[in-house]
């Protein structure tokens, strides 16, 4: 990863808050990461993303707009 944090800070930031973890799998990706359909659907709507992701999101989750 070429962010501000090591693999290891990112390994404990994502354990420690869902929401911050599934915002940086929407929004950049993580090489290796796959989204867990349950835990988005858990938090999607208080994800800081754009609401046409959102809808998308929601669109594949639920088949629904």
């Amino acid at each position: 990863m070429t962010w501000d944090y090591t693999t290891e800070q990112f390994a404990a930031q994502a354990k420690a808050d869902p929401v911050w973890y599934l915002e940086r799998l929407v929004n950049y990706g993580v090489p290796g990461h796959k989204i867990n359909a349950a835990l988005l659907a858990e938090h999607i709507d208080e994800l800081k993303i754009p609401e046409n992701r959102r809808a998308f999101l929601k669109l594949l989750l639920w088949n629904r707009n």
